[in-house]
């Protein structure tokens, strides 16, 4: 067997039978690359897989704190088709009503009348123009909680799209009926503060000023700019003791509230009397966080009820003692002679030619008349007796003392004169007389209204002769000299 030739230097040497292995060995080579490849696939495949489910762990996980933070929420959250229709609630949404029976109704079921055409506007404008709203509106729902039959949310709605089509409508819908009645209450305190016809001071703990109210400044003189930082002293007229205001903090110590009577002094010095009542505001610990005081001025009070108690006991015309102070005051001396055993006379005095002058010059002119009459006789008595008006032209007279015909005389002779001077009136010369009747007690009666109408019946004693005339009760009249 003769020796194969060696090869030749850059070829490859070929055994016999090596053809087939070679191909073999490169479809070998081929499938292992392939493999190869499809490992690294199978390897890139499993980490994508990893990182989906790792992704829908995380999605799965969000939803469940999604759906936990909406069952916890204080909000209440509503899904509604795009109609409107309810499809799910959270439990907060309990306050409108049970949720189970909820479903498949009308959100808008539960919106009260005022309020359906800004939920309506707000539900289209969420379906046309995006995912959101372009704003948030206030509504007031019909409650299904007792006694609270309106509750005030805040609205706003997010469109739910899938592929640019609007599926749901996810309402939240937040209540802010305490917000809106702590801000309505404020806003009235605030009306009523600035609006008040009392004054109100609020101070702190230390009693400076914090606020006063316009009323505050129409009753003592001062602007809130003075009296704000300073104390209420600003206002003390000295005229309460300090066993007051001791009696004042320990009324605020122990049972939170003080009120009465004082007075006080105006920035202008003017004292005056008011009323003040003031309370202790404390918080939940029962920290006291300041006081709040509201006083009322009692001048023009006081003035009212002393014109009221003068026009009950005094003629409005004349300013004389009318007929309840004069009998009063009848009773008084009778009591006072009962108990001392002293005589006093009671005149009745009736004018005459009075009715003429009414009739001819009319009742203003008789009304100066009667004024007039009124000086002349107080002027010509003695100051402790009393000269009162009975009405019309009727006046009576309580003389003390005065017991005798002939002092009697005197003074009806000196009061006819006085009355029959001429007067002047509206430019008009006047003249009327009067008529007395006197009666004596204990003489002529025991009783002031005894000694009344013996009076009267003398007086018509003296006006039968004529008029200008006195008499007492018995003997015969007198004429004045």
């Amino acid at each position: 067997m003769e020796d194969s030739p060696l090869p030749m230097h850059g070829q490859s040497a070929r055994l016999p039978g090596s053809a087939r292995s070679v191909a073999l060995h490169d479809q070998l080579y081929r499938y292992a690359e392939d493999l190869q490849q499809m490992i690294e696939r199978n390897g890139k495949l499993e980490a994508h897989y990893e990182a989906l489910r790792e992704t829908c762990n995380q999605l799965s996980e969000g939803r469940d704190e999604l759906d936990r933070l909406l069952h916890a929420s204080r909000d209440i959250h509503v899904v509604t088709d795009p109609s409107g229709a309810i499809v799910q609630a959270n439990p907060a949404a309990e306050r409108l009503g049970p949720r189970d029976s909820m479903v498949g109704l009308k959100l808008e079921a539960w919106v009260q009348s005022a309020y359906i055409a800004a939920f309506l506007a707000l539900q289209q404008g969420t379906a046309t123009n995006g995912t959101l709203g372009d704003r948030e509106c206030e509504l007031h729902l019909t409650s299904g909680l007792p006694g609270n039959p309106t509750m005030i949310v805040i609205a706003s709605v997010i469109g739910v799209r899938r592929d640019g089509e609007l599926h749901f409508l996810h309402w939240i819908l937040r209540d802010v009926t305490h917000v809106r009645e702590s801000e309505f209450e404020t806003r009235l305190s605030s009306m009523v503060f600035r609006s008040s016809a009392e004054g109100i001071i609020i101070t702190d703990v230390e009693g400076e000023i914090l606020a006063v109210n316009p009323a505050f400044t129409r009753i003592t003189g001062y602007t809130a700019a003075e009296a704000i930082g300073k104390n209420p002293r600003i206002l003390s007229s000295g005229m309460q003791p300090p066993s007051f205001y001791a009696e004042f903090w320990r009324a605020l110590r122990e049972e939170g509230v003080w009120q009465g009577e004082i007075f006080n002094r105006r920035k202008s010095g003017e004292v005056y009397p008011e009323w003040l009542n003031v309370t202790t505001v404390r918080d939940n610990e029962g920290q006291i966080l300041s006081y709040i005081a509201i006083l009322s001025d009692l001048s023009r009070l006081l003035a009212a009820e002393k014109q009221l108690a003068y026009l009950a006991h005094y003629d409005s015309l004349t300013k004389l003692p009318n007929r309840h102070l004069f009998g009063d005051r009848l009773d008084r001396a009778v009591a006072q002679a009962r108990r001392t055993q002293q005589k006093f006379s009671l005149l009745f005095v009736d004018l005459d030619r009075f009715k003429p002058i009414n009739d001819r010059f009319g009742h203003l002119a008789g009304d100066g008349v009667l004024k007039e009459v009124a000086t002349r006789l107080q002027g010509g008595v003695r100051e402790s007796d009393t000269v009162a008006r009975l009405g019309g032209d009727e006046f009576v007279i309580i003389a003390p003392g005065l017991c005798g015909e002939a002092e009697i005389g005197r003074l009806c002779a000196k009061l006819i004169d006085a009355i029959s001077r001429p007067l002047s009136i509206d430019s008009h010369e006047l003249s009327v007389g009067g008529s007395f009747g006197c009666a004596v007690y204990p003489d002529h009666g025991t009783d002031g209204l005894d000694l009344l109408k013996r009076a009267d019946e003398a007086m018509y004693r003296a006006k039968h002769v004529g008029g200008g005339s006195y008499a007492l009760f018995g003997p015969l009249p007198r004429l004045a000299t």
